[in-house]
This record gives structure tokens, sequence and C-alpha cells, in this order.
């Protein structure tokens, strides 16, 4: 039996963007074998209603959830009736043939628990993260460079038996840790025994956050940097390899001032005191 893959979507109402994921859904060489699950946080729903409007050419349900990624995604997870589930974010999208060729590689390989694509914007750019060249298993010690949430496919079977993700963690939680739930995931993954491969040929796309920035951008990556803190020590992660994480957002600092990238600059070094202050915080309570 060809699988079947569930796209889990939580969104705060973010209308034209989930819209543009539905489509790039509708459009797959693989529709008929695709689930979109949007998960709409926002007071009115107004993501899903537009949803609903467009009624996209493949399954598709809403549902609503508490606030917080993670809570949204476990609300859809338990939703989702596909084989194969991944957690795209409302601005993510699709190329036309990513999900075909995803899923022929889950029937090609039955040893796959899951697979890491390589995120990018429209034009081609690395989003979100500096992506390997080279394909490979995703590793305790690449999972900083591969393991974000629009990148990863995994099969239902294999979250399910890991709980899900960690609600007290993740964007838009109750508290300070605001990554690190879906490197979390994919670290549990690995530990319960679990085999997942990163090929960059296989290509999501995503907004990069760093073409509009603001100063609430220099907020999130602080607590982008809280969460990447904890991950290292829940998972003993080695400390040299995040302090040089640290060290390269340092040193970078000064010279995106220097040339005028302040916010950058800033953001630079909010995530560098996030990180060592999640780092010897240690976990949520």
């Amino acid at each position: 039996m060809r699988p079947v893959l569930s796209l889990v979507v939580t969104t705060t109402g973010r209308v034209p963007e989930t819209l543009r994921l539905a489509r790039s859904i509708a459009a797959s060489r693989a529709a008929g074998r695709l689930e979109l699950v949007v998960v709409d946080q926002s007071s009115d729903r107004r993501a899903a209603r537009a949803v609903a409007e467009l009624d996209p050419a493949v399954r598709w349900r809403t549902a609503t959830s508490g606030r917080g990624a993670s809570i949204g995604r476990n609300t859809g997870l338990r939703l989702a009736i596909g084989d194969i589930v991944g957690f795209p974010n409302d601005n993510s999208w699709y190329p036309e043939a990513t999900l075909s060729a995803l899923l022929a590689r889950f029937a090609d390989q039955p040893e796959l628990d899951g697979m890491s694509a390589r995120v990018a914007t429209a034009d081609g750019r690395p989003a979100m993260l500096r992506w390997p060249s080279g394909a490979g298993p995703v590793r305790r010690s690449t999972v900083h460079r591969i393991g974000i949430t629009p990148s990863l496919f995994l099969r239902r079977s294999l979250v399910e038996d890991l709980g899900g993700f960690d609600e007290r963690i993740g964007t838009g939680s109750p508290g300070p840790i605001q990554s690190g739930e879906d490197s979390d995931l994919v670290l549990r993954a690995l530990s319960y025994g679990a085999r997942i491969h990163y090929d960059p040929a296989l290509v999501v796309h995503n907004d990069e956050p760093r073409d509009h920035l603001d100063r609430r951008f220099v907020t999130k990556m602080g607590g982008y940097g809280v969460g990447q803190g904890v991950l290292w020590r829940r998972h003993h992660l080695p400390p040299a390899l995040l302090a040089g994480l640290v060290a390269r957002k340092v040193v970078a600092a000064p010279v995106r001032a220097a040339r005028g990238d302040r916010l950058l600059a800033r953001s630079d070094v909010a995530w560098a005191r996030g990180c060592l202050t999640g780092y010897l915080t240690g976990e949520p309570r």
C-alpha cells in the first residue's frame, strides 16, 4: 500500500500564507495521497475559514487549540490519518515535485523512519539555517543544522510512540523557551533508534525571517537562543559545539553593526545571551 502524508500546520490566523501553503499542497503531483490539517489558534479562526472557502483539492480538515506551536501540532497529529506526517510552518509551501518524491522515498525504503529536506526561499537562497550540501543520515551532531520543523517528515507511529512535541517549549509556549521543540523530537527519535535521512535534493520553501526585520525579531531570537541552550543541556550535546555557535554569533555581531545591520547585530547578541541562559538554567518547570 502506498503511504499517505498528513501535513499539519499551526497558524495564528495568517490567511495569505496559509492559503499559499494549501494551494501548493493541492498542486502537488501526489495530491491524491495528501491530507492537510489546519490548526488555527486565532480567536475568529479566520485562516481555517479561508481554507474551508478555498476547499483545496486534497483531503483537509480544520481544528483549533490553545496557543503554542507544539500544542497545535499535537492537536493536529491526533486528527491525522497519514502514515507519514509533516509539520510545515504557515509560511512554508512546496514545489510541485517535492511531496511525490518524498513519498516515493518512504515507499522504496521502508526501513526509513524519517526524512529531512532542505528549506529555501522562492529564489533558492537558504532559509532559516545553513543547510549542508551533502546528503546523509541525521546524527546528534548535525540536528542543529538539519532538524527544524518544516524540513521534517516522520512516520506517524514514531511520533506517537515519542509522545509528540514537548508542549512546554517552542514557539508560542508560555515560558521563555521559544525554540527547540523540533530538534528535541528528532533527538528523542534518534535515542529511540530511529533512522532519519537528510537529502538536500528535497526542497521545502519558506519565507526567510531576516528579509523583513523589525525590533520584534531581536526578542524572538533571544527566545530561540534560550531554546537551543535548554536543548543542549537536556540531550547532553557537546558543550564545545555550543560554544562555537555562540562564539560565531558574538564575532558576527560587531561586523554586522559596522555594516549598518544593527537589528541583525542585536539579534545575534540576543541569541547568544539566550543560549547561555538556557544552558545554565536548564529544564522548564
